[in-house]
């Protein structure tokens, strides 16, 4: 929370961790602790770039957070049964997280500042800015409370504006109320966006595209980012909970309603570079760090690849996505193997190595990866969920076959772009092909809920881990072994949320102790989020 109390919103905050790159973005921003003259349009940029660390697949979001901490709770990372800690999670790096968010919260208090003292005309003109941070900090503000809980965000990012310290210390937001504002809100920003499309005042329409490093100021894409994003959350909490009732509605509205998402490959959210094959920010430097102690494949998701004992032929993602060990063989670490045995094992030099790694070529040395914000795979299976479980109308087989090979196709076109020569360079195959491997696969499948999310899981993957946890507390699948750890002083098993961090506990002392006490009086890592089974 020291963020929340004492960031003065802007470039002077974010650019302390500059790369070099950054320098050719600084006069996209506006910092309103320097400047009287913010406008919309920098300020937009600016909730954009101070979440960018989390909204790329970085060094630091993959190293700390996603591979360090969710990826084990997820299984889309192979790691050791270390006993003492094979659960643990580290406060600095869950403060990291927790802080991001809060960084893009108080830029984005900015813009709502600058924009409520503008004048009607101007107002006309910079809605859209507004609107496009909104759709942003709701994706990051849903990450936050799926991963901690109830969560400051009504109160909180103010200081920037207000300069009162007294009064900047935020209370938490339940997460179901935060949860239905989302929803809502999304379905009246799809509303606006579509109302301003074609219709945005010519200076506006001519800034957009120049400070919108998501989607390049296309609206169409954004619009389909809204009702992705909205169709997420709806789909998390319709399964059960509070909320389940609001879930459904939603989905129906989206669905039923014919409302646009994620078809196609090209409607893939995804970032890259402005020309869609440099990487501005030079994450390719560091994306290698992120995964170089992390790098070891997941049996748990080899098995889901593993399946030519069942259907005849392998996954076509299994080459691009892992490469073979020293014997030739698919093998990762499992979380059934004797600790001994692991330590054992990766020990031997690269030469002789026991496990399977994530491809080189096709992510940890591809400086053009397509970094993921919501695949058109995943709002396949969102929609093969939903269909199959009748909260819409529609074909529940054909989605999850669409999601297969919209899975497929993005993986493929990650090798295919990646310069990179140490991995696999693979060709993708015919789209019959995988076709038939998706209806083999369906057909095998006693359970059909249980495939789909298991698709989606594996196409989240060593890529959005935060994602594949949030399906496998909500769904229990895929139906995954944890063993416990009886040594730990805390984790002894997997937990069902990250705990609070330091900064909450020390600088938002009152708010946290109230907030605890709401909890039943402990910061419990086993308190299931609302939406989970």
């Amino acid at each position: 929370m020291k963020k929340i109390l004492t960031l003065i919103v802007g470039v002077a905050a974010v650019f302390s961790m500059n790369s070099c790159s950054d320098d050719d973005y600084t006069s996209k921003y506006d910092n309103p602790g320097q400047t009287s003259t913010a406008s919309c349009d920098k300020l937009m940029t600016g909730v954009f770039y101070a979440g960018k660390d989390f909204t790329f697949n970085s060094y630091w979001r993959m190293y700390t957070w996603d591979n360090g901490i969710i990826g084990r709770y997820a299984q889309t990372i192979g790691f050791t049964n270390s006993p003492g800690g094979m659960y643990s999670a580290s406060d600095s790096y869950a403060n990291d997280r927790w802080e991001n968010f809060y960084q893009i919260l108080a830029q984005y208090r900015a813009l709502q500042n600058v924009y409520t003292t503008e004048d009607a005309n101007k107002q006309e003109n910079d809605k859209i800015f507004l609107d496009l941070a909104e759709i942003f900090v709701y994706d990051h503000l849903s990450q936050l409370i799926d991963a901690f809980g109830d969560v400051p965000f009504e109160k909180a990012g103010y200081l920037g504006i207000t300069g009162d310290v007294t009064g900047s210390y935020p209370s938490y937001d339940k997460a179901t109320d935060l949860y239905t504002t989302m929803i809502q809100r999304l379905g009246a920003l799809y509303t606006e966006l579509k109302s301003l499309d074609g219709n945005l005042p010519p200076t506006t329409a001519s800034a957009l595209p120049a400070q919108d490093f998501i989607n390049k100021g296309d609206l169409n894409k954004w619009m389909l980012y809204c009702n992705n994003l909205r169709l997420r959350l709806a789909v998390r909490v319709a399964s059960q909970g509070p909320l389940a009732s609001l879930g459904k509605e939603a989905i129906a509205n989206i669905l039923d309603g014919n409302l646009p998402v994620s078809t196609t490959f090209d409607d893939n959210i995804f970032v890259v570079g402005d020309d869609g094959s440099v990487d501005d920010f030079n994450f390719a430097d560091g994306i290698r760090d992120g995964y170089k102690s992390h790098s070891r494949a997941s049996q748990a998701m080899l098995d889901v690849l593993l399946t030519e004992s069942t259907l005849g032929i392998n996954d076509y993602r299994l080459p691009i996505m892992y490469s073979k060990n020293a014997a030739g063989e698919y093998k990762g670490l499992s979380t059934h193997e004797d600790y001994g045995d692991q330590e054992t094992n990766t020990s031997f030099p690269e030469g002789k190595r026991v496990y399977s790694r994530i491809d080189s070529t096709t992510v940890i040395y591809n400086q053009y990866l397509r970094h993921p914000i919501i695949s058109t795979a995943e709002v396949d299976f969102l929609r093969a969920e939903a269909y199959q479980n009748g909260w819409a109308n529609g074909n529940a087989k054909q989605a999850f076959i669409n999601g297969v090979v919209n899975s497929t196709k993005y993986y493929f076109d990650c090798n295919a772009a990646s310069p990179s020569s140490y991995g696999f360079k693979g060709t993708e195959p015919a789209e019959s092909d995988v076709i038939a491997y998706a209806e083999a696969m369906w057909e095998h499948a006693s359970n059909k809920l249980e495939v789909i999310i298991q698709q989606k899981w594996l196409n989240f993957g060593f890529l959005q881990a935060s994602l594949a946890w949030d399906d496998v507390r909500r769904t229990g699948y895929p139906a995954l072994y944890f063993p416990t750890d009886p040594t730990a002083q805390i984790f002894v098993e997997v937990p069902s949320r990250v705990r609070y961090p330091s900064s909450e506990r020390n600088n938002n002392v009152a708010n946290y102790n109230a907030q605890i006490q709401a909890m039943g009086g402990t910061d419990d890592p086993y308190i299931k989020p609302f939406w989970a089974k």
